[in-house]
Formats: structure tokens, C-alpha cells, sequence
């Protein structure tokens, strides 16, 4: 065998391509089988994993839930009352078959202080049938039991027994106070049933089981669950089983949770490694087919090519030709291009020759571009110009080739007093943009320039070339659009945005180097006077001739600024609010004696001044800094105007006291002058039985006609102790109203009650006293409160909703989830309905925690025995998902917006 057959290039290539196909193939087995199956294989088990977890957790919320349920019932001062006397009657009130149905448990007992159970009650709440309590589960609760340990206040958990798993809550019995001795314990005990088994299998795509295993069972399962680790455990390749120990009470046996679902995600990667099998089959063929194509065209051709080349080549005359090779592709063509490139040895000469009269031709044709052209040498000399660089220089080319760049190009910056060196025209690196020609005869040009490099044969720098544009019109431009684009068109100030730019620099100027500025804020007064008596135009002239005038009065370095209408700013640089307040004073005396005539009419205006100093100490934002200026300038103002005022830290408060007090006044005028006006918003009912819902809302109208919403006016009043007569003035006017619509009108009315008319001793007087004198239907009033509010006062609020109910009002917890939100409030408050708050309701769309807390409230709700009512409703999506949850009620602008009332 001949070795020299394998050095050659066909033979390489060969030999490469072979190896390549063998490791792709290899590598591609080994990455499917280690990476793919064993992928799929961990995503089925975190599946599993994730569908033990969620199983898992809702069945500790169902022990979670029940506790709670135990907890509100054994506090109640009637359960702790029963032990002691035995009323029967409380049994039927409380602990009848309805409350068995609405609280879902199959068992209830009531063991007194020694152990003794003195009430049993057991029932299939599905079914209305009895239940039989387990012997095991009773052993467990009665004396020297595993669950009537009196030194606990409360165990709550899972008890396993052979006829099922029971969710078991135990209570002490106590006083609502929790301050008297326990007198015994309450027992709920809820049944984990096949239905609720079936349900959480449903919800999971996964049936679900809880049996109570002995040690070396669960040993026998896996070593893992043994040490309390949930485990996924293949059963074969349709079914794969998950298992986690729940804690349980009493029994040795723990319970174990298992689950069993399909091995779709198995399958799946098993059907995808038999394609990638065939796969890699197809590739491996094509790889060989392409290798012989590769071959045969190529490499072969390409042996034969090289075989005549090296016979070219040891020749010693042009006149060897490589042999024909056949067909017209590129290797045919290189053949071609070899014989002809030979044949034409003998004119190389010449053509050397027209290339270089090429090149001369092309570069002569750069004379007629509009752009100058510059060519230098690398000694920094001129070789080529063009007529464009002739007319920009003035100087002809005749006399500048061979002339330094230097002599001919006088370049300063764009300030027109730094000098900057010719080298600028070469360097191609240069960050400068723009610099200013000046020519001998004294005219000037900013200029541009792009330049590169010539090199040589051996990238050696051997001249470079520059091109020049002529800027001057478009900088010009550019600088008067700068100008405009930061100055006030009116009176050629610095305008709001210069304005902000240059205090922003000042800001931060204070907080970097320790310095001391001032913001002067002016709102010329009586300036409207003007504008009334003789126009627009004339208000333009005025403000044009105090800023030429008070310009003369302020420092270069300040900034002089009209920020908008008759309002001026100015920024004191280096100045603190002392100095500035003898500039204010200068420049209010200035305003004072400015006399402004126009049309035989001679007016005076002043200032409001407000001043904020701009410190290290003060670590405003611009924001921040404007209105303090503003609040200084509308105390000026307030103070009388024609004065300066100088912002401190409780100017805010004072602001705040004296919009609040407007307000104030506002409210008081409109109680006297009946300036309130009710709308009404529809709360539509997600099913058809239920009766139609409104909610009543109030607005604040101006004499003008315009409308002012709660948000605006009811801080205030809440602030200033207002709400009961506002409550008073809504309630009178919604009784009216109603007594005028008559019989035909049979909306439920919802009216919001604040917590100071809940704690205003006269108030629930006044409203029997009301509804007697406008013979309204009771049943047909609904009044919200919200959970702050009750809860601020829980003695009076639950005495004054048992008096209206007591004649068939009606009551709705407003705003559920955004305050305390303590579901034990709801049995003691006694509402019929439960507003859960908009900002849960508005994002169950898009936001499934939100979704979660709004299904949460509504189960709660319904279990309570409560109808619920979702704010915020916008849109129909929300809508359905709400009619899905069974939500009873919906109430926003996606159902309906607020209508007069009348």
C-alpha cells in the first residue's frame, strides 16, 4: 500500500468527513438518550412533585379552614353560656342540620371540662343522613383520649381511621374576651369523602388517595418517604405514582398521600427518540451520498488540477498549458483562468500601464464633486486638490501641491480662539466634529471632514486623503433652531425647558461641591386686568417690556426664565435666599414703578414672589423644588400680594390647612344651598333570580355646573368631623327620592355610611325617624360600611345594624380585603352582603394570586351564608370569570356607569 496516497488532500478530506459523520452520530446517541429521556423523565417526576404539593396543601386548608370555623364558634359567650345551662334551644339555633350543610362537617361535639361529651351530633351533610362517628376517632376526644389533652387550648389536624380520614378541630370553649376559665371543647369533624377526593383528582388531572401506613410500609415504598421526602415513582409506562406523609393526629399509623396520573410526558420523549433515531439514519446517509458526490466532483477534479500545476510550475518556458477539465463550473473556470493568465505574461507591461492611466483619469474626476478633496504625502504636504478644496482654501492648486497643510489650512475650535492643528485634517480618529477655517483674505467656514489612510502593497502608510464639507449655513441654522428650541418666543427668556435644564444642573452642583443657590418663582398680579381691558396683544407687549426691563437688573450668570402665562422664575446662582431676598426686593420695587400705557390707558401690576434655596441641606428634586417656590409665591400672593414670601419647612402644612379649610367652606355652602346630588350605580346580578341593586353615590356641584367627586371634598370633611351631616343630608335625600319613584321602584339602595355617623349617638334616631315620615320600604334600603369603620367601634356598630335590621334593613361590608379583613368579623357584624375590594377584582384576569383572593373571599362569603359583590368590574372578560367562581353580584364601569339619581 502506497502512504503517500493518504497525505494527499482528496484523501484528508475523506478521512475528515468519515470521522465528523461517526462523532456526530456518536455524540447525537449519547446526547438523546443522557439528555433527552432523562429530561422527560425529570419533568414528568416535577410534575408529579407539583401535583403532590397542590393536593397536599388543599388538604391542610381544609384543616386550616375548619380550625377557623371551630375557633369562631368555641369563642362565642352563647357556646360558653350552653355548658352551664344546657339550652336546648341554642343546640336548634346553632348546631342544626342547616349549620351542619353550610359549615360542611359530619360531626359536632361538645365535651364539658371533665372529658365527658354533653353533646353529640353527627350527619351526612350531602346526603341529610346520619353518621356514624368512628369508635376510634370518639376513643381519641373522651377522657384520657389522644385528642383531650386540656393542657392544649387547640389541636387541629388530619385523624386517620379504617372508615376514612376525618378533619378533626378541637377548641377550647371560651368567652368572647378570652378571660374566664375554659369550661370545656368544642369538636368539628369533617369527613375527607370520596366527592371532595374526586374533585382535588379533577382539579390535579391526577386520582388522589390517603390511607394511614405503618413505618415499614412506607419503608417499603421508598427509603426517601420514610424520611419524610416526597417521592415519584414510575409504576410502569402508562402510570407514574407520587407520595407525600401528611402529619396526622393521634394513631401510630402516618397518613401517606399518594397520587396516580398518565406518563403523557414519557411517552412523549420515548415517540421523540425513535424520530430522532431515524433521524440521525437519514443525516448518516446523506453524509456518505455527499462524501462520494464530493469526491467525484471535487476532489478528484482537484487532485488532476494540482498534478498540472506542479508540472507548470518546474517548467522553464509559458508555453505548458494545463490539461482540459471538463464542464463549466468553477473548477473549470480556474483551469481557463490559469491558461489565459499565462498567455497574457508577455503584455503585463502594458497592462500596468493603463491601470496607472486609470487611476490618474478617476482621481482627475474628483475636480468636478462639490465637496473639497485634499491628498497629502506622509510628510504632511499636499499632492492632489480638487476645484471644490481650490474655492473653500483660495488658493489654487498650482501653487498649493507641495505646500505643508499648515500653510494652507488656518483652523481654530468653534469658541474661534483655540488653535488647532493641521493634523485634524488626517486624523481619522479624531472626536472633534466641526472646526472654523480661516482663509488669508479673512473669510471664515466651519468645516467637516471624513479622512482615511492610503496604504501600500505592505500595509505601509504612504499618504492619506481628506474630504471637506462646507457647514457654515447648516451650523448656522442648527445654532438658531438651538436658540428657539430654549428660549420663550415672546419675550426671548429662557424658557420653561432651558429653565429646568440649568436648575437641574444647580441641584446638583449643590449636593457635589457644597453650594448655595436660589429659586425665585413671580406670578404678576393684576396682569388679567390687562388682558381685559385691552386684549391679548396688549398683555403680549406688557410682558415684553418688563422682561427687556428686569433683564437690565439680573446677573449674566443668573438665569432669567417665563415658565408659562404671567409667571416668571429666576435662578440665582451662588446666591443663598437671604442675598436673594434683597435681588426679589430689587426687582418688586422695579415691577412696582413700571408703569405700563397702552391705548391712552396707564395700568400698574405687582408680584407675588416666592423664594426656595437650593442647598446641600435641602435635597430637593426639580419637582420638589418648583413647588416649594410655588407654595412661597401662592403665600405671597395669598397674603395680599405685591410681596416676596421665602419657603420654610411648614409652608406645606399651611397649604395643606388652607386648601382643606376651602373645602371646609365649600361643603357648608353646599349643605346650605343643596349643592349635593346623588347618582346611582347598577349592580347587576350574575344570575337571573336575584332582585335588581343599585348603589347610591354623591357628587358636589358648583354653581357653574361643574362636578367634583368624592375623592376631592370627603378628606376634609372627614378631617373636620363632617360626615354625619353629610350622611344626614344623603340619607334625607335618598328617602325622598325613593318615596318619589313610588311603589314601581324596586331597586335594593345601598347607602355608604362613614364610621363617625356609626358613633354619633343620634344618627340611628335619625334615620328611624326618617324613614317614618317618608314611608319607604326598610326592606329596600341597604347600607354599606366598611371594615375600618365597624371595627373602630364593634359594641356600637353591631347595636345600631341590629336596630335597622330588627325593621328590615339590610347591610353590605364594603372594601373586604383591603383592611383588617378578619373573617370572625363577619358572624359578629351579621351583614347580608360582602364587597370584595376592587384591587383584587380589577387584575383576576391577568393575575392569579388576585384570582385566588377574590375565589377565596366569595367561597368564604357563601359559606358564611353571605351574597357576594365584586367592585371594579371593567370589562366582560371579568365578567365571566366572576359569573364562573359563582359571585353573585358585579358593580364598575365594565357593567354600568353612574347615572343621576332622580
Amino acid at each position: 500500500m502506497n502512504i503517500s496516497h493518504f497525505k494527499g488532500l482528496r484523501a484528508k478530506m475523506l478521512l475528515a468527513l468519515t470521522a465528523g459523520t461517526l462523532l456526530f452520530c456518536a455524540t447525537l446517541f449519547i446526547a438523546v438518550r443522557l439528555v433527552l429521556i432523562e429530561g422527560y423523565e425529570r419533568l414528568e417526576k416535577d410534575k408529579t412533585f407539583i401535583q403532590i404539593d397542590t393536593a397536599t396543601s388543599i388538604v391542610n386548608e381544609q384543616a386550616e379552614q375548619l380550625s377557623t370555623v371551630t375557633r369562631d364558634y368555641a369563642h362565642w359567650d352563647e357556646t360558653y353560656s350552653y355548658i352551664e345551662n344546657r339550652n336546648a334551644a341554642f343546640i336548634e339555633s346553632n348546631f342544626n342540620n342547616t349549620t351542619f350543610s353550610n359549615l360542611k362537617v359530619n360531626a359536632i361535639l361538645l365535651i364539658d371540662a371533665d372529658g365527658k361529651p354533653i353533646f353529640k351530633k353527627s350527619l351526612n351533610f350531602v346526603t341529610g343522613e346520619p353518621w356514624h362517628i368512628p369508635d376510634l376517632l370518639l376513643r381519641a376526644l373522651t377522657k384520657d383520649g389522644e385528642l383531650a389533652n386540656p393542657t392544649v387550648p387547640s389541636i387541629s389536624g388530619l385523624f386517620w381511621t379504617k372508615e376514612g380520614v376525618c378533619v378533626v378541630s378541637v377548641f377550647d370553649v371560651l368567652d368572647s374576651e378570652l378571660k374566664k376559665k375554659s369550661r370545656g371543647r368544642l369538636v368539628f369533624v369533617r369527613l375527607l369523602d370520596d366527592t371532595l377526593k374526586n374533585k382535588i383528582s379533577e382539579m390535579l388531572g391526577a386520582k388522589i388517595s390517603i390511607e394511614g401506613l405503618h413505618d415499614d410500609e412506607i419503608a417499603f415504598i421508598s427509603p426517601n418517604l420514610a424520611k419524610n421526602k416526597p417521592v415519584a415513582i414510575p409504576l410502569n409506562d402508562k402510570s407514574i405514582a407520587g407520595f407525600s406523609i401528611i402529619n396526622a393526629l393521634g394513631s401510630d399509623a402516618k397518613l401517606v398521600l399518594s397520587t396516580v396520573s398518565d406518563r403523557k410526558i414519557f411517552q412523549q420523549g420515548k415517540t421523540n427518540l425513535i424520530f430522532l433515531y431515524w433521524l440521525s439514519a437519514f443525516v448518516l446517509f446523506l453524509l456518505a451520498a455527499f462524501s462520494l458526490f464530493l469526491d467525484k466532483i471535487i476532489l478528484s477534479r482537484l487532485t488532476l488540477l494540482n498534478k498540472n500545476v506542479t508540472r507548470i510550475g518546474k517548467s522553464t518556458t509559458t508555453s505548458e498549458r494545463i490539461e482540459q477539465i471538463h464542464g463549466e463550473d468553477e473548477m473549470a473556470s480556474l483551469a481557463q483562468g490559469i491558461n489565459g493568465m499565462l498567455a497574457r505574461l508577455d503584455a503585463s507591461q502594458e497592462s500596468l500601464q493603463l491601470e496607472k492611466d486609470l487611476a490618474q483619469t478617476t482621481l482627475s474626476t474628483l475636480t468636478g464633486i462639490a465637496d473639497a478633496v485634499v491628498t497629502s504625502n506622509e510628510a504632511g504636504c499636499v499632492v492632489f486638490i480638487n476645484k471644490a478644496a481650490e474655492k473653500l482654501t483660495g488658493v489654487v492648486a498650482s501653487k498649493a501641491i507641495g505646500m505643508p497643510l499648515h500653510t494652507i489650512f488656518h483652523l481654530v475650535a468653534e469658541d474661534k480662539t483655540s488653535p488647532v492643528d493641521s493634523s485634524w485634517l488626517v486624523d481619522a480618529h479624531s472626536t472633534r466634529n466641526e472646526v472654523l477655517l480661516k482663509r488669508a483674505d479673512g473669510q471664515e467656514f466651519y468645516i467637516s471632514k471624513s479622512s482615511s489612510a492610503l496604504y501600500d502593497k505592505n500595509n505601509v502608510v504612504y499618504g492619506h486623503v481628506a474630504v471637506l464639507r462646507d457647514v457654515t449655513m447648516l451650523k448656522a441654522l442648527s445654532d438658531q433652531l438651538s436658540y428657539q428650541a430654549r428660549h420663550d418666543p415672546l419675550t426671548n427668556l429662557a424658557n420653561r425647558y432651558e429653565f429646568d435644564h440649568k436648575t437641574e444642573m444647580a441641584i446638583d452642583d449643590a449636593a457635589n461641591n457644597d453650594r448655595v443657590h436660589s429659586l425665585v418663582y413671580f406670578d404678576l398680579d393684576k396682569f388679567k386686568v390687562v388682558n381685559d381691558s385691552c386684549g391679548h396683544l396688549a398683555g403680549d407687549l406688557l410682558l415684553r417690556q418688563l422682561a427687556d426691563l428686569l433683564k437690565t437688573k439680573i446677573r449674566s450668570a443668573d438665569t432669567f426664565a417665563r415658565i408659562g402665562g404671567d409667571e416668571f422664575a429666576l435662578l440665582l446662582t451662588a446666591c443663598n435666599s437671604n442675598k436673594a431676598l434683597d435681588i426679589a426686593n430689587e426687582l418688586l420695587n422695579t415691577i412696582q414703578e413700571y408703569r405700563f400705557n397702552y391705548d391712552n390707558k396707564i395700568f400698574r401690576v405687582g408680584a407675588s414672589i416666592g423664594i426656595a434655596e437650593i442647598s446641600p441641606n435641602n435635597q430637593y428634586t426639580l419637582k420638589e423644588l418648583l413647588s416649594k417656590a410655588d407654595v412661597a409665591c401662592f403665600v405671597a400672593k395669598n397674603e395680599g400680594g405685591n410681596r416676596i414670601h421665602t419657603y420654610s419647612a411648614n409652608d406645606g402644612m399651611s397649604e395643606e390647612r388652607n386648601n382643606q379649610l376651602n373645602w371646609v367652606s365649600r361643603i357648608h355652602l353646599a349643605l346650605e344651598k343643596n349643592q349635593f346630588v346623588l347618582y346611582a350605580q347598577t349592580i347587576q346580578s350574575l344570575n337571573a333570580s336575584a332582585e335588581p341593586h343599585c348603589e347610591l353615590l354623591i357628587r358636589m356641584k358648583n354653581e357653574d355646573g361643574k362636578l367634583h367627586m368624592p375623592g376631592e371634598f370627603l378628606p376634609a370633611a372627614e378631617y373636620y368631623h363632617l360626615m354625619p351631616q353629610i350622611d344626614r343630608w344623603v340619607i334625607k335625600e335618598a328617602l325622598v327620592i325613593m318615596a318619589r319613584k313610588g311603589a314601581n321602584f324596586k331597586d335594593l339602595c345601598a347607602i355608604n355610611l362613614s364610621g363617625q355617623s356609626l358613633s354619633d349617638d343620634s344618627f340611628l334616631q335619625y334615620i328611624l325617624g326618617q324613614i317614618n315620615i317618608y314611608k319607604v320600604n326598610p326592606q329596600r334600603l341597604c347600607f354599606e360600611i366598611t371594615e375600618t369603620a365597624a371595627i373602630a367601634n364593634l359594641n356600637k356598630a353591631r347595636q345600631f345594624m341590629q336596630a335597622l335590621r330588627a325593621i328590615g334593613c339590610r347591610f353590605s361590608l364594603d372594601d373586604f380585603g383591603s383592611g383588617l379583613s378578619s373573617f370572625a368579623y363577619l358572624k359578629n357584624l351579621e351583614v347580608d352582603f360582602l364587597k370584595i375590594d376592587g384591587m383584587f377584582v380589577k387584575s383576576i384576569v391577568s393575575n392569579p394570586i388576585d384570582r385566588a383572593m377574590v375565589e377565596s373571599i366569595n367561597n368564604v362569603g357563601h359559606v358564611m351564608g353571605l351574597q357576594t359583590i365584586a367592585e371594579f368590574v371593567e370589562n366582560d372578560k371579568t365578567i365571566q370569570i366572576l359569573k364562573e367562581m359563582g359571585v353573585n353580584y358585579a358593580q364598575g364601569y365594565g357593567v354600568a356607569k353612574p347615572t343621576l339619581f332622580e
